[in-house]
C-alpha cells in the first residue's frame, strides 16, 4: 500500500505538469521584449534607399584611406546623436552615413561615407606614435 507522502508527491507532479501544460498553452500571458536592434539591423536593406551598400563604403573608405584593414562599419542615421560618439559638427550629422574605420600600418582612419551617394563626408586620422595623446593628428 502505497504511504501518503508517496500519495502527496504524485498529486503534486499532476498538478505541476496540468498547471504547466496550461502556462505553455496560454501564449497571450508571455510578454515578449524587442531585442536591442543593431547597426546591421538597422542599415537600409538593399533598394531601400541607399545606393552605397556596406560593402561599397568599405571600398570607398579603405581607398580614401590609401589602404588597409577595415576593423569597424556602423551605419548612422542622419540627426542620430544616439549612436554618434563623436562632438563635432559634421556634414555626416544631417545625412544618413556609413562610419567606417580603417587601421593602417600608422594610423586610424574613421571615414563617413554618405549612404545615398558615396561621397566621402568627413575622414579623421589619427597617427599611432609613442607620444599619442588621444588626439586628432590630422
Amino acid at each position: 500500500m502505497p504511504s501518503t507522502l508517496s500519495l502527496a508527491a504524485l498529486a503534486a507532479t499532476g498538478l505541476l505538469l496540468v498547471g504547466g501544460g496550461a502556462a505553455c498553452a496560454s501564449p497571450a500571458e508571455v510578454a515578449v521584449t524587442p531585442a536591442a536592434q543593431s547597426a546591421a539591423d538597422t542599415a537600409p536593406a538593399p533598394g531601400a534607399g541607399a545606393a552605397v551598400d556596406r560593402a561599397a563604403a568599405e571600398r570607398i573608405a579603405v581607398e580614401r584611406a590609401g589602404g588597409g584593414q577595415v576593423v569597424t562599419v556602423e551605419f548612422d542615421r542622419a540627426d542620430d546623436d544616439r549612436d554618434d560618439d563623436r562632438d563635432d559638427d559634421s556634414r555626416s550629422d544631417d545625412r544618413d552615413h556609413w562610419e567606417v574605420e580603417v587601421r593602417t600600418a600608422d594610423a586610424e582612419h574613421d571615414v563617413d561615407v554618405d549612404a545615398a551617394t558615396g561621397e566621402v563626408l568627413d575622414h579623421d586620422v589619427d597617427r599611432n606614435d609613442r607620444t599619442d595623446d588621444d588626439r586628432d593628428d590630422s
